[in-house]
């Protein structure tokens, strides 16, 4: 674990199928809402929320099958907070399963769309764009342009959740992806996430390559972290 491995997950590869990939997007919503990403996230968006004071748009980037977005929206609801938040993602079988699961769940509001997150445009009328477990699948090049991109489109702040790379979170996610999922994709993309995964300190270097200047690190469980970068008054004028 001293040193990323980093290789290519199966439900990145174009031509898996749409029913074994709907059939991983399954699996990791029981990962998903166990590990919690939108609990790590939502405080950081409800301070943006309150602070900014008039009503806010954010954007979940690489959102999958759209767990994340999900939860957040339904956390937005609860607040009573004016956020919007949408979801974006290169895969039409992910975009499909993300609208389905969202009327079930009664959020017929959210929007998904397709955009290619590393050669694409980023859109530029959101508050908040944010990544959650999707770093560890770039390379340090492809990362850095990412963090870089997202704080040029942003209105206000970038956050990223993703995964930190050690032997315990290994193990965590060799034993839960197989107690929790029948799903072999999902047995396989899990520990290799783990092990493609960055450690916080190369994380920060990355962010300061990218210009993102001092951001706020937080770690979280089960071996998580969560960067947080704000935009300076200067930037956004």
């Amino acid at each position: 674990m001293e040193t990323r491995d980093l290789q290519p997950e199966l439900m990145d590869d174009p031509a898996l199928g749409a029913e074994a990939h709907r059939a991983a997007l399954m699996g990791l919503k029981r990962i998903n809402k166990i590990s919690g990403s939108s609990r790590i996230l939502w405080p950081a968006i409800e301070r943006v929320a309150q602070k900014i004071g008039r009503p806010i748009r954010v954007l979940d980037l690489a959102c999958g099958g759209g767990d994340v977005t999900r939860g957040l929206a339904l956390k937005a609801q609860q607040s009573s907070l004016p956020v919007t938040i949408h979801g974006a993602d290169i895969s039409e079988t992910a975009l499909s399963y993300s609208r389905e699961q969202s009327k079930n769940a009664g959020l017929d509001e959210l929007e998904f769309h397709q955009l290619n997150i590393l050669e694409g445009e980023l859109p530029t009328d959101y508050d908040i764009l944010y990544s959650s477990l999707f770093l560890h699948h770039l390379t340090e090049d492809e990362a850095e342009h990412f963090l870089q991109k997202q704080a040029a489109a942003t209105r206000h702040s970038v956050l990223v959740n993703d995964l930190r790379r050690s032997q315990w979170g290994y193990i965590m996610a060799t034993v839960g992806c197989r107690l929790l999922t029948r799903s072999p994709i999902v047995h396989f993309d899990g520990p290799q996430s783990v092990k493609a995964a960055f450690r916080i300190e190369e994380v920060k270097r990355l962010a300061t390559q990218a210009g993102l200047n001092s951001p706020k690190f937080t770690t979280h469980w089960p071996q998580r972290f969560l960067m947080e970068w704000t935009r300076t008054e200067e930037a956004r004028s």
